[in-house]
């Protein structure tokens, strides 16, 4: 009889800790990887940096809302309060083979800005009312915490 009632206890105590417990799911597009040949950042939904050789280095598609659709070379980048910064060498910018190149994107707002200026690029981060340039880091060193820690904290990186 005892065994029963400690069963009983048992029983309810784990009842009691599946039912408190939530368990959150957490989205896909955040954790996965990506494919055997090519490796991927997740920045904000739908934007992902994407690796499948080392001549191009990492690359992202746009929507085309500024009239491209997509960078690639990037080499630094940074998400701060929904607004993702990066910075690219070598690429392409409205059909131009350009040295560097900056890009906003505020998924939020549907904005898809580039500037092969810095000028102009820190012209832009004033009129969205960041007054304070944000650090961008190291793109490898992003896929690097990517790897260590399997999402991203924007936050954490150092």
């Amino acid at each position: 009889m005892k065994i029963f009632k400690r069963l009983i206890i048992l029983t309810s105590v784990i009842t009691c800790l599946l039912s408190c417990t939530s368990i959150s799911t957490v989205d896909k597009f955040y954790t996965e990887k990506g494919e055997w040949d090519s490796g991927r950042i997740p920045f904000i939904k739908p934007y992902e940096a994407i690796i499948t050789s080392k001549e191009l280095g990492w690359g992202m598609n746009l929507d085309g809302k500024d009239g491209d659709t997509g960078f690639f070379n990037i080499k630094k980048a940074n998400v701060v309060g929904g607004v993702m910064l990066i910075y690219s060498i070598n690429s392409i910018f409205h059909g131009v083979d350009i040295k560097q190149s900056w890009h906003i994107i505020i998924p939020g707002k549907h904005i898809e800005k580039g500037f092969v200026s810095y000028q102009e690029y820190r012209d832009y981060l004033n009129v969205l009312g960041i007054k304070s340039e944000p650090i961008l880091y190291n793109i490898e060193h992003i896929a690097n915490y990517y790897d260590d820690h399997d999402t991203i904290d924007w936050k954490a990186i150092k």
